[in-house]
């Protein structure tokens, strides 16, 4: 009986969340709340494909990518009447598990495919108690993977048709989006997360105007050294300060002092994500070429901006899943087996 709970609770989880998964800026969704009583985590002893046999094959989100009550009666007495109540909140009202229509275009299956696990996506799936939306992704959990490079990350390849601008943004929206963004501009970042988002249409005086004092060109310094704002919501830190400070050939004040060359290492075991910005992984100055290119150690120039045990306690750290992690501004090979920054870990290859 316990299982044919798991089935039937999985239903209105999964419903629930593909839902929910998609959600829409601005739009509300409004699920109905599960009549059915189960704790996955009652159930890891079972594979997800011991009740869900289906979802290998499954590339249509609208698909019930869920078991019957005959394979919940592969594990589970389900004969009885008198134990509804095992499964039912209500045993004398049993109710079926809604089946909504998907409002997301998705596939199992393609997923599986490049052998993502399914904890990639339901993380909490393991440790529920109870069924709940909260254990489904949510968008911003899509692009970790769909951030236009590891994946496509077209509105479209989630939302086809059924995402409309109206759906999302009122006629009035034009001209009220100014304070929801200065108050949540995480929000609006799920959607309009490439720098130029909102250039296009917050051209000069506009845009500096309302974000930005006038003379911010010559102010900006302050902020950012004290890191008042998050400057990277909306400016890419590895080629927006570049290309003006390059262009001008401006360095930060820092940089003047006369013992710079010799105490910069104090700055940048501080804050080396700064550093980084603008000494990315093809400037000469830094590790790649430059003063702390220490292969054979006798210099004593190979910095050491982290304890030797990082990963020790960390091995699923952000640098598996993100390139754009700060580590790589210094540790150049990401893709090659056994060697650069991957071999610190798992070891180099001879050559």
């Amino acid at each position: 009986m316990m299982r044919a709970a798991a089935v039937i609770s999985m239903i209105t989880i999964l419903i629930s969340g593909t839902i929910l998964a998609s959600r829409y800026p601005g739009v509300e969704l409004h699920v109905p709340e599960s009549d059915i009583i189960f704790a996955h985590a009652d159930h890891t002893d079972l594979g997800c494909t011991d009740c869900h046999a289906d979802i290998e094959e499954s590339a249509d989100a609208q698909d019930r990518n869920f078991p019957s009550m005959d394979v919940c009666g592969d594990c589970h007495d389900i004969e009885a009447d008198e134990d509804c109540g095992s499964c039912h909140r209500d045993p004398d009202d049993p109710q079926a598990s809604p089946h909504p229509e998907r409002m997301i275009i998705f596939s199992h299956k393609n997923h599986l495919a490049r052998n993502i696990d399914c904890a990639t996506c339901h993380a909490t799936i393991a440790t529920s108690s109870e069924p709940s939306h909260e254990h489904m992704p949510t968008m911003r959990q899509c692009f970790a993977c769909h951030d236009g490079v590891k994946a496509d990350d077209g509105c479209a390849l989630c939302h086809g048709d059924h995402l409309t601008l109206a759906d999302i943004h009122p006629a009035e929206w034009r001209h009220q989006h100014g304070d929801r963004a200065a108050l949540e501009r995480e929000w609006c970042t799920q959607c309009h997360r490439r720098e130029n988002s909102c250039l296009e249409c917050h051209r000069g005086d506009n845009l500096t105007g309302s974000i930005h004092d006038l003379n911010y060109i010559y102010t900006h310094g302050l902020d950012a050294k004290n890191k008042r704002f998050d400057c990277a919501k909306c400016h890419d830190n590895r080629s927006f300060c570049y290309a003006c400070h390059e262009r001008e050939n401006r360095i930060p004040l820092l940089h003047s002092s006369v013992a710079w060359l010799t105490d910069h290492g104090r700055t940048a075991r501080r804050d080396v994500e700064s550093c980084a910005s603008c000494h990315d992984s093809a400037d000469p100055t830094c590790a790649r070429s430059g003063c702390h290119r220490d292969a054979d150690g006798l210099r004593g120039t190979d910095p050491r901006f982290h304890a030797s045990n990082l990963t020790l306690f960390d091995s699923k750290g952000p640098w598996h899943r993100d390139d754009g992690y700060y580590c790589y501004r210094c540790h150049t090979n990401t893709r090659r087996s056994g060697q650069g920054f991957c071999g610190y870990c798992h070891g180099y290859e001879e050559d």
